[in-house]
């Protein structure tokens, strides 16, 4: 018998000993006092179990703490409640005040009454607790307090109260925040301008700048303008370039990229800069394009780039691949104005020897289209690296020049399927330039890689001429030529296609059969039904997964029956793609079958049938159980859905979701759904 074996057993012998468990509390091993606090929920006096799960949260162990917390949110109770905000007032232990708010936090507006009458009779410093608590589970019953607490004896609880005001994104606390900007009290003023900040409501544009001359106000002013950025404002935040004061010159420097980041044309931005600093632009800026601090030079450099500035345009390119940088799509937006209004300053970056620079320009030039970027990318297409090469080819295609076809074409059979498929993806953007009777001709070269390019291109250009050429490639001997063929003929809507295609059912390939079923359902006709009905009994799986899908996307209720039947299938992956294609049918024995899917033993199952219930009316209170499902992908599907679909009648549950699950990406999902 190991050591935990051990432990377990002495525990269930201390069910009902109190004491047992109040020496196991203090062993010195960590992993003793885990399982005694994780076991105190089978005490059977309660009262008992709370008390001692309180005192655990003073160890100095997270693991243990977690633990306690964890369990007394299991027993839930009032007299959980009052305990935790109790803990509060412990003027000893940090561990056991920071345990009971992390708890308070997560029973959210379960413990807001208990919180509203404990503040009247609590001390300064519990009462700042109680308010930061109140702003996090954002309960709206607590506003009332919070709205009281401004005027509270204590500062540090009178700070509290306006940063909290900040969680709650109404008028009201906006308008709140405003009224304490300019008040004169430069303690609060300061956390107003940081909450205002937090929120970005434009409203609050007038009294942020209406501060911007108090120097204590100056900076979380600048901050918040600059999160709200709205083009109004600028010219009165470009001054403060030139502050004396070297930390207000980096804010506004990182306010003013913001504006670049949040949508304000580069043009506004550049005509005000050059307006208020004129020939000190260039002298100002670039000092801090060297600074040590990331976002500083990020945002000095973008500028500079904006302004022409030619070293600022190379170490911008730098920029865009560091991974530790933020703001790739601001500098991205920075090197296409730059590549419009003056492309001559990036041809040199078509020569940086890091390729992933030469990746990054393509993208640029591509973006920009101008003819200026021909020859550096034709260059391009024989760049060492492969993803340079398929970059320059799509590149290339939106430059519309005739002459790109020629030089495109040699991918076609690249040594990478990526490039090629980029080669396929850039000749067919250049459409209008291709010689259709010599692709169709490219059908029969001895080369397979060609003739299934050939197809593929056939296929995107939609070329209805090549529609019985590609048919009798289906006897092809080379399967993926084949499936490439079929995948085309799916793409050009002709009579014929169907014929075609309704023959590559009967293919010996499942690969094949699969493409076909694919393209099948992309052709408004009865006759396509009975086909894809009949390969949901094919041998192969993926087949008949294609066929469940696509009788899913007809939407044609005489596949209804048979997706039902293929509940039962063999086949895990087919079950879940039957369960996806009938939530295309509003169907009453659909909706009976996928209710009782949500009780199904496999989570994967449950969730999908979530999805598929979100097209009928009247099924939100039966998807709200699965808000407790032990499974989180399954809890956060069902808050997708209810968010989604029946977010009024769901928002209490999604609040509680949103404040207790135990998964952060379900808690952030439910709160995005409310707004919060």
């Amino acid at each position: 018998m190991n050591l935990l074996q051990i432990i377990k057993r002495m525990l269930k012998l201390a069910e009902n000993l109190q004491t047992d468990f109040e020496k196991l509390m203090k062993n010195k091993v960590v992993e003793i006092r885990i399982e005694a606090v994780a076991s105190l929920k089978k005490l059977k006096d309660k009262d008992s179990a709370i008390s001692l799960l309180i005192k655990s949260l003073e160890d100095d162990n997270w693991r243990v703490r977690k633990t306690a917390v964890e369990t007394l949110l299991g027993i839930r109770s009032k007299k959980v409640i009052k305990e935790l905000i109790s803990a509060l007032n412990h003027e000893e232990s940090a561990n056991a005040r920071n345990s009971s708010m992390e708890a308070l936090i997560a029973l959210g507006s379960e413990a807001t009454d208990y919180l509203i009458d404990a503040f009247k009779s609590s001390g300064h410093d519990a009462r700042k607790f109680i308010i930061d608590i109140m702003g996090r589970t954002r309960d709206v019953k607590a506003l009332p307090l919070i709205f009281s607490a401004l005027k509270d004896e204590d500062l540090n609880v009178r700070a509290s109260a306006v940063e909290q005001f900040c969680n709650f994104h109404d008028t009201s606390a906006v308008n709140t925040l405003i009224s304490i900007l300019n008040s004169g009290d430069m303690w609060l003023a300061y956390h107003a301008a940081d909450g205002l900040s937090k929120i970005g409501d434009a409203s609050a544009i007038d009294a942020l700048v209406s501060v911007l001359p108090q120097k204590d106000l100056r900076m979380p002013a600048i901050k918040a303008l600059g999160k709200i950025a709205e083009a109004e404002s600028l010219s009165s935040i470009v001054p403060f370039l030139k502050d004396e004061s070297k930390a207000i010159r980096e804010e506004t420097l990182k306010a003013v990229e913001q504006f670049l980041e949040r949508g304000v044309p580069e043009d506004i931005i550049i005509k005000h800069i050059n307006s208020i600093l004129a020939d000190e632009t260039n002298g100002i800026l670039a000092p801090y394009a060297e600074s040590d601090k990331t976002d500083i030079k990020v945002a000095a450099t973008i500028l500079l780039g904006l302004l022409k500035n030619k070293k600022a345009v190379a170490s911008l390119l730098e920029m865009s691949v560091d991974p530790d940088i933020a703001e790739q799509e601001t500098i991205t937006k920075a090197l296409i104005v730059i590549g419009r209004t003056e492309p001559d300053y990036l041809i040199p970056l078509f020569h940086s020897t890091d390729s992933y620079q030469r990746r990054i320009i393509c993208e640029i030039a591509g973006r920009v289209g101008n003819s200026a970027f021909f020859n550096p990318l034709v260059s391009l297409l024989a760049d060492e690296d492969g993803h340079v090469r398929a970059k320059a080819a799509i590149a290339l295609s939106s430059l519309d020049n005739p002459e790109t076809v020629k030089h495109i074409k040699p991918l076609l059979l690249d040594e990478y399927v990526d490039v090629q498929e980029a080669a396929i993806d850039a000749l067919s953007r250049l459409k209008k330039w291709l010689n259709v009777d010599e692709i169709i001709k490219g059908l029969s070269d001895k080369n397979p890689v060609l003739r299934k390019n050939y197809a593929a291109i056939l296929g995107l250009i939609r070329a209805a001429t090549a529609i019985d050429a590609l048919g009798n490639t289906l006897r092809d001997s080379n399967i993926k030529v084949r499936a490439a063929v079929v995948d085309a003929i799916g793409l050009i809507d002709t009579p014929a296609a169907l014929k075609f295609l309704l023959l590559a059912l009967s293919d010996e390939s499942p690969d094949v059969r699969k493409y076909a079923a694919i393209a099948l359902s992309r052709i408004a006709s009865e006759e396509v039904i009975e086909p894809l009905i009949l390969l949901l009994n094919d041998t192969d799986v993926f087949v008949r997964v294609s066929a469940a899908k696509s009788l899913g996307n007809t939407r044609n209720k005489k596949a209804v029956e048979p997706l039902i039947k293929a509940l039962s299938d063999k086949s895990g992956f087919v079950r879940i793609t039957a369960i996806e294609a009938l939530g295309n049918f509003k169907d009453a024995r659909v909706k009976d079958i996928m209710l009782k899917l949500l009780k199904d033993s496999d989570a994967e199952i449950r969730a999908t049938a979530i999805e598929s219930l979100s097209i009928f009316d009247g099924v939100a209170k039966k998807i709200t159980p699965l808000l407790k499902d032990r499974e989180w992908a399954v809890r956060k599907k069902a808050v997708d859905v209810l968010g989604k679909f029946f977010r009024d009648e769901s928002a209490a549950y999604l609040k509680e979701a949103a404040d207790t699950d135990k998964d952060y990406q379900v808690r952030e999902t439910a709160a995005r759904y409310l707004g919060v």
